[in-house]
């Protein structure tokens, strides 16, 4: 991670001893063929903060592994009008789903081999989730036309 004032902050939260363990989730809706039906994938990625970038970007590394598929739905047994919000609740239930295990992983650890051959006590922090525009406004809980980040209102931005 970029950041060590955040994982230094995060630690002092933790019981003495243990170790933090900062986990970057990524996703990415992709669509896989528009020659037979439009069909769409959305993988979840999981690697953590402890490895350098350029190690997170080479894929022959494999510092990112796949932790899961997202459902895509065309919904069509919705109205038109709640399509959206029916989508956006399926993704929230389905990455609830999908992370809980590492929820109870960040509340109570989990032992883990480290790189010197000992057990120790390992707490995984989600500490970055990397998506672009349109899901981190999903992700976010906010309209597409708001930022995601902030609190400025749309008709005060610059």
């Amino acid at each position: 991670m970029s950041s060590l004032d955040w994982m230094w902050e995060v630690q002092q939260l933790l019981p003495e001893g243990v170790t933090l363990l900062p986990v970057i989730l990524s996703s990415d809706k992709t669509h896989l063929s528009t020659f037979s039906g439009d069909k769409q994938a959305w993988p979840v990625y999981i690697t953590i903060g402890n490895i350098d970038k350029s190690v997170h970007r080479s894929p022959k590394r494999r510092a990112v592994a796949l932790l899961g598929y997202l459902p895509v739905a065309k919904l069509q047994c919705f109205v038109k009008s709640e399509r959206s919000l029916q989508g956006y609740r399926i993704f929230h239930y389905a990455m609830k789903q999908l992370l809980q295990p590492l929820v109870e992983a960040g509340q109570h650890g989990v032992e883990m081999v480290c790189s010197d051959g000992f057990v120790c006590q390992t707490y995984l922090i989600l500490a970055a989730y990397v998506a672009d525009y349109p899901e981190q406004c999903l992700v976010s809980c906010c309209k597409e036309n708001r930022c995601p980040t902030c609190v400025v209102a749309p008709d005060e931005r610059g």
